[in-house]
């Protein structure tokens, strides 16, 4: 009895140890979900050209990279709330409608009430399911797409068994319908391409990056054929490549962009990992670089950056004590397929080590003995390392000496692009109750970054992540084929963190930019969300390689109010915005928003004439320069036009006066008769002026209260008549009198 006691407890004991390393197992899988993209050439006609000139651009391309998967409180946390109740230029509210986000992931459950508008009608305009045959959409030879029309019928085959994908397009456009957890942008549409497979006894997901690039390509042409403009989301990456932009994948986001689409990419969850090493080329001197491989890994990358002008000689030491130098070509050690080879590209050389099994390989004794040959680029060498394993943790580099292991430079491939938003994350909430009414948290701190969160710079020295978006214990919609799990909130929704959650919310903000400014350019959006972001003094210097800019704001618009001051209520006058023309008045004030980061002219109306009433309005100040929040009060000051009036001329000062001025005016003061009229006619003397209201003015000026008209009041002086006529009759007397005096002289004078 005893006996069978101990072993039915040690039964006990041997199960309780499995089912907590199940549950063990579960959760550390949930939390670090995975894809694997393969390099292949892709089959779409379209890509041909552009592909093979990539192939011949980069040697690797069709080698594999390991490429990663990476509201309820994340939502409010960026405001976008906020947003929500402003209007575009149409009467909209901002909320991503009429634009499209493309996703390219594990697919999405289009049945879960959260991909609904509430008409009924589905938000997602078309799916394309590559791991299904059937249905391949138009110029491509694999795959069963689905229409709306499909997806609003219930009869689309497509299921998200990861449940991945549906989270991500949730976080991004969630309506909210099935409870409270509203996506950023719930207005916007989506067009949605599930690729790869399940592994690892579905405890990952593998793709292949053809399919990736094909599913771009379908994304773009999905957008086009209804008019759309499109933000792509990636919730993936790579660790293997030059983190520099230069990889084949990354040339094909950037010409995509160059099309006016936005690209918005996952900065990927290697920040707490192990994965890069970094060292200083010495001539003469050689460095031995160690990692380690985790059970359960069938294959294995490293990838050794070098600049130009430096130069290696590379030796592989494999874990049964066999020395190998490069480069090696299809070697196979121990049952362990060896490849070594250089490949050169214009930011630089790689050294690709691939290592890959039947079996799982040897997880200790490989390094890499790194001797300098020649240096003359940067003397600084960057190694990277990726791997297929299933085991619950990572590969990793070892401490060694000659080299640095180094959270940074560990931003993910495609987010390293030169045209492509990198999103890091930070932690909104570390505590939820899951359906079982259990308690659950996470050792984060809320508004810190998350440990995991992979960090910058690029090879090439550029800031990265751009911005850091919320991404721990993100509540958003659960597939019904995903498996129950205790993460879930209920049977809609369900919790999940990485850089993958934080992407979509800078993915739907891109949306309700791209709705508000359906022109916005590449280079528009990246200034409106690098200017509104939030920081902190604590962050260090802005911006940096772990908070980016800083931590995503939905508000990403500028208020600027214009109020009229000095009008008439009844009297309309322009204001132009850049090359638009918007009326106002003094009972309606303007209120425009502009995308942050930009800055726009405002043109006021300079002067409103009312000519018939010899009113006009002068405004004060008729042109602004806005980059930021701003209330503008134009006051338009009155003039008033003053009429001088004389009867005989030479009146001055007629024209406009400003309210309350004092106006000086003139006219000729002496009018006098030409030639003999003298004689007959008086002067014209100026006496006073009078006004249109027939006061009498003391003096000649006015103050300027309202229009006015004053006339010269003119008094006839006869006095130059009487002394005319005065002296001519003077004369006339004089002139007889002399003529009378000399005329008697004549007469006295003697006679000879």
């Amino acid at each position: 009895m005893g006996i069978m006691s101990a072993h039915r407890i040690q039964t006990i004991i041997l199960l309780s140890i499995l089912i907590f390393m199940m549950s063990f197992w579960v959760s550390v899988q949930a939390a670090h979900e995975a894809y694997i993209v393969n390099h292949t050439v892709s089959n779409d006609l379209k890509l041909g050209k552009l592909m093979g000139e990539l192939r011949e651009e980069y040697p690797s391309l069709g080698k594999p990279r390991k490429y990663r998967v990476f509201l309820d409180v994340s939502v409010p946390d960026i405001h976008a709330l906020d947003v929500w109740k402003i209007r575009d230029s149409t009467g909209k509210y901002l909320n991503g409608s009429g634009v499209a986000i493309g996703i390219i992931d594990t697919g999405i459950d289009y049945m879960h009430p959260d991909f609904y508008f509430p008409n009924g009608s589905s938000k997602i305009l078309a799916i394309w399911d590559q791991t299904l045959d059937g249905r391949p959409p138009r110029g491509f030879s694999y795959g069963y797409e689905c229409t709306r029309n499909v997806i609003e019928d219930n009869t689309c085959p497509e299921r998200d068994t990861v449940g991945h994908g549906t989270h991500v397009a949730s976080i991004a456009a969630g309506t909210g319908r099935a409870g409270k957890y509203i996506g950023v942008a719930p207005g916007a549409l989506l067009i949605i391409v599930k690729s790869g497979y399940p592994a690892c006894n579905g405890t990952q997901w593998f793709m292949d990056e053809d399919k990736i690039i094909d599913g771009l390509y379908y994304l773009v042409e999905k957008a086009r054929e209804h008019g759309l403009r499109l933000v792509i989301n990636l919730s993936l990456g790579s660790d293997l490549g030059g983190h520099d932009g230069s990889s084949a994948f990354e040339k094909i986001l950037e010409n995509l962009v160059d099309e006016g689409v936005i690209v918005v990419a996952a900065a990927g969850n290697s920040g707490d990992e192990k994965i890069h090493a970094m060292g200083s080329l010495n001539t003469g001197g050689k460095t031995v670089l160690k990692w380690f491989i985790p059970p359960l890994t069938y294959s294995f990358g490293l990838s050794l950056w070098l600049d130009h002008g430096d130069e290696v000689a590379l030796t592989l030491k494999t874990p049964s004590n066999i020395s190998i130098e490069a480069p090696i070509i299809n070697e196979s050690i121990n049952d362990v397929l060896v490849n070594l080879k250089r490949n050169v590209y214009d930011t630089g050389i790689e050294w690709l080590l691939e290592l890959s099994s039947n079996r799982s390989l040897p997880s200790s004794g490989w390094a890499l003995e790194i001797a300098t040959v020649k240096t003359e680029g940067s003397k600084v060498w960057h190694a990277w390392i990726s791997s297929d394993t299933c085991s619950s943790y990572r590969e990793g580099f070892l401490p060694g000496e000659g080299y640095d292991i180094s959270q940074n430079y560990t931003i993910a491939i495609p987010a390293t692009s030169h045209r492509v938003i990198a999103v890091g994350g930070y932690t909104t909430k570390n505590t939820w109750i899951n359906y079982m009414g259990e308690v659950l948290n996470t050792f984060y701190e809320v508004g810190e970054i998350l440990e995991f969160s992979s960090r910058g710079p690029t090879r090439d020295e550029r800031v990265k992540p751009e911005i850091v978006a919320p991404g721990s214990v993100i509540v958003a919609a659960r597939a019904a084929s995903e498996k129950y799990s205790r993460l879930d909130i209920d049977r809609f929704y369900t919790v999940k963190h990485g850089t993958s959650m934080a992407s979509p919310h800078v993915a739907g903000v891109v949306a309700i930019i791209l709705q508000f400014n359906p022109n916005a350019s590449y280079t528009d959006v990246v200034k409106a969300i690098e200017s509104s972001a939030r920081w902190s003094e604590k962050y260090g210097e802005r911006p940096n390689n772990i908070w980016g800019w800083g931590k995503l704001e939905a508000r990403v618009f500028y208020n600027v109010s214009i109020r009229l001051m000095g009008l008439p209520e009844d009297i309309v006058t322009t204001i132009y915005v850049n090359n638009s023309s918007i009326n106002a008045s003094i009972n309606q004030p303007l209120e425009k928003f502009f995308l942050k980061g930009s800055t726009q002219q405002i043109r006021i109306q300079k002067t409103v004439e009312l000519l018939e009433k010899n009113v006009k309005y002068v405004a004060e100040r008729d042109f602004y320069l806005v980059q930021d929040d701003q209330q503008i009060v134009v006051n338009y000051i009155p003039e008033y036009y003053l009429e001088v009036e004389s009867e005989i001329g030479g009146e001055h000062g007629s024209g406009w006066y400003k309210k309350g001025e004092v106006a000086v005016f003139s006219a000729r003061r002496y009018l006098f008769p030409s030639g003999l009229q003298v004689l007959f006619k008086p002067i014209y003397r100026l006496s006073g002026w009078i006004d249109e209201d027939g006061r009498i003015l003391q003096e000649n000026r006015i103050v300027m209260d309202k229009p006015h008209k004053v006339k010269a009041l003119y008094t006839e002086d006869y006095s130059l008549l009487y002394i005319g006529w005065t002296i001519i009759f003077s004369d006339i007397i004089l002139t007889i009198i002399i003529i009378l005096k000399y005329v008697k002289s004549r007469r006295e004078e003697p006679q000879t």
